[in-house]
């Protein structure tokens, strides 16, 4: 079965609009995550805002951990990639988990970030990446989610400042894009 695995921006978008149960139903069982992302997003949930990712672990489950030498040996590899100077050291630990996961252990899953330097790293390495946009677009398209709850996420997306997306200006240029294939 190929797998989504979520990454906390993704998580972070659907709660901060009250959608992470929108969120489920997209996934519809084959969500996961890792580990380290399980822990941010604990640690995220006692934002005020986002107590809504409480509810995560019931639907993405417990977070997973490499389970070979190799994986581990990766998940390193790819946090290189991903630091810039001054990051902590475990900066960008989620992504890297996720994205050595998918490659040795789970081949054909799916990446679920909006992370931009993880996207480009793991479409390099041969991995399908889903962004929020995709899933709220397929949310409307397969009437999980109405045009407005789609509508209003972005509007709220974008007052939090998390949507820089030029299709989010204005409500018909969202619908524009929104029913576009």
């Amino acid at each position: 079965m190929r797998l989504f695995f979520a990454d906390n921006t993704v998580l972070i978008n659907f709660a901060l609009a009250g959608q992470l149960s929108t969120l489920e139903r997209i996934l519809n069982g084959r969500g996961t995550w890792v580990a380290s992302v399980a822990s941010e997003c604990a640690a995220s949930s006692r934002v005020a805002g986002l107590a809504d990712l409480e509810s995560a672990p019931g639907f993405l489950g417990e977070g997973r951990y490499p389970s070979t030498q190799a994986t581990r040996i990766d998940v390193l590899a790819v946090q290189q990639r991903l630091l810039r100077p001054g990051d902590p050291a475990t900066a960008h630990l989620g992504e890297s988990e996720s994205i050595a996961i998918i490659c040795r252990e789970e081949p054909g899953s799916f990446f679920v970030t909006d992370d931009t330097e993880a996207r480009r790293i793991a479409e390099a390495d041969g991995i399908q990446v889903v962004t929020s946009w995709m899933l709220l677009k397929h949310a409307v398209q397969s009437g999980v989610m109405s045009e407005g709850d789609g509508w209003a996420m972005v509007a709220e997306l974008r007052a939090q400042g998390r949507c820089r997306e030029t299709f989010a200006r204005t409500r018909t240029g969202y619908l524009v894009w929104v029913r576009s294939a």
